[in-house]
């Protein structure tokens, strides 16, 4: 159950579904023949996959073993092969105890078949989730996708129709088949996104108020997750490069803000050093770096990790520590939790979601705050540049070639110094970053650019 506790907070929900829908109603201009070529060539590769799959000489052991009733994408069966029929030991359990057949665990196994199904996948969930989701709900070349602000428990935005803000991103293949296929609203307009850097890691630091916090967004020269990384890898500052950074920051600083643990977080960084072949900036291999420091195994690595852990919470962000053991057990005394720009969450909920919720909804609160000043500004200049959608700490926009620098910088201006007027009790610096792609180009075709 959730609450709106004032009229600030009634008035941001109310003029941002007018914003919504007036970007809903503007569209997002999507290639349909490309779409539709897409599609068939996906088709092409699927029956090219499936024959590899049924040539291969492990299918004819999977054929013998269920015979007419064979299903080369039944989970079921795969596993049953894998694991009684061909003796590979299981790496991972399901929910319900038995042994997962999930793609991070097929990805480590070095088996042509297991290859074929996992590229199976992958291009049937290109084709039919994204290529079909997208024709499926477009009209005249146009989608026309719904943001709402009722359906998530943190007060943060959802979309469906399709959902906009579930296009792919990670996978180099995926993002690029798909964002190629989400055009500006013109040949004369420009792709763009600009994106809040880092906005859940600081409106927790407005709400938790940990000093080591504040100074790691607040002052340029500190690196939190180049620190962080040099924990986990045992390393000096000048050793850690740009890949080993990321695996600190999504391995493990990002998780254990989210409520992971070090049983959880290291088997997922340890696999990492060998999935992106991770050397210090001097060239050595970590793993065989962490050897030299008696570090040759996963267990030995788990057990460092857990003294990273304790020194993250206990040392490094000790009062962040105190702030959610104090508001958990407020919690628990209350039975609902505030979140400050003015909502209620009550019921019950998780440990990890009664200390994330406030975080995320606050987030998202600054995000939807600034796009209504800047939608309602756009609209007031009667400006050529349309906002399109939101996604997460983003706002999606067609710009207009002649007017990008000067609404790159009215975005600044409004999501980094105008909402404090609104949020007084913001302590660290926003972040803007954009990117924008060339005039005419497509999603996927964006780039880093400078707000001059």
């Amino acid at each position: 159950m959730t609450q709106i506790l004032n009229k600030q907070a009634y008035q941001l929900f109310h003029e941002g579904v007018l914003a919504f829908a007036d970007i809903e109603d503007t569209g997002i201009r999507v290639d349909v023949p490309y779409l539709k070529t897409q599609y068939k060539k996906l088709t092409k590769q699927l029956a090219q996959v499936g024959k590899e799959i049924k040539d291969d000489k492990q299918a004819k052991q999977w054929r013998s073993k269920f015979g007419q009733k064979t299903n080369y994408n039944s989970t079921t069966q795969l596993s049953t092969m894998l694991y009684k029929v061909w003796g590979i030991k299981s790496t991972k359990s399901t929910a319900k105890g038995n042994a997962a057949v999930d793609d991070s665990v097929l990805s480590k196994l070095d088996l042509p078949i297991v290859k074929s199904i996992l590229q199976q996948r992958k291009i049937m969930k290109i084709r039919d989730t994204y290529i079909l989701g997208i024709l499926n709900e477009q009209s005249d070349g146009y989608l026309h996708p719904s943001f709402n602000l009722h359906f998530v428990s943190s007060f943060r935005s959802s979309s469906d129709g399709p959902n906009f803000q579930n296009q792919p991103v990670r996978d180099p293949i995926a993002g690029a088949i798909v964002r190629k296929a989400f055009l500006p609203l013109d040949s004369n307009h420009c792709f763009g996104e600009v994106d809040y850097s880092g906005i859940e890691v600081a409106s927790n630091a407005c709400i938790n108020r940990d000093p080591n916090l504040i100074a790691y967004i607040s002052d340029p020269a500190k690196d939190m997750h180049r620190d962080v990384a040099g924990d986990c890898f045992i390393l000096a500052p000048e050793r850690i490069g740009k890949m080993i950074r990321y695996v600190g920051k999504n391995g493990f600083t990002f998780p254990a803000f989210y409520g992971s643990y070090f049983e959880q977080i290291a088997p997922a960084m340890w696999n990492a050093i060998d999935e992106h072949d991770l050397k210090t900036e001097d060239g050595v291999a970590l793993k065989i770096h962490l050897a030299s420091k008696g570090i040759k195994t996963l267990s030995k690595f788990t057990a460092h990790i857990k003294k990273v852990e304790d020194i993250f919470w206990n040392t490094r962000f000790k009062v962040y520590t105190k702030w959610k053991k104090d508001f958990y057990n407020q919690y628990l005394k209350n039975g609902y939790i505030d979140i400050p720009t003015g909502f209620r969450c009550w019921g019950p909920m998780r440990r990890n979601e009664v200390t994330n919720y406030p975080g995320q909804g606050t987030a998202f609160h600054f995000l939807l705050w600034s796009l209504i000043q800047i939608h309602r500004w756009l609209k007031a200049n009667e400006m050529e540049t349309k906002i399109l959608g939101q996604i997460h700490d983003s706002i999606v926009f067609s710009f207009h070639k002649d007017e990008l620098q000067d609404i790159l910088k009215k975005v600044q201006q409004v999501m980094c110094r105008d909402i404090l007027k609104r949020f007084p009790w913001i302590c660290v610096p926003l972040k803007v970053e954009a990117e924008v792609s060339p005039i005419g180009g497509t999603w996927n075709d964006k780039k880093g650019i400078e707000i001059e």
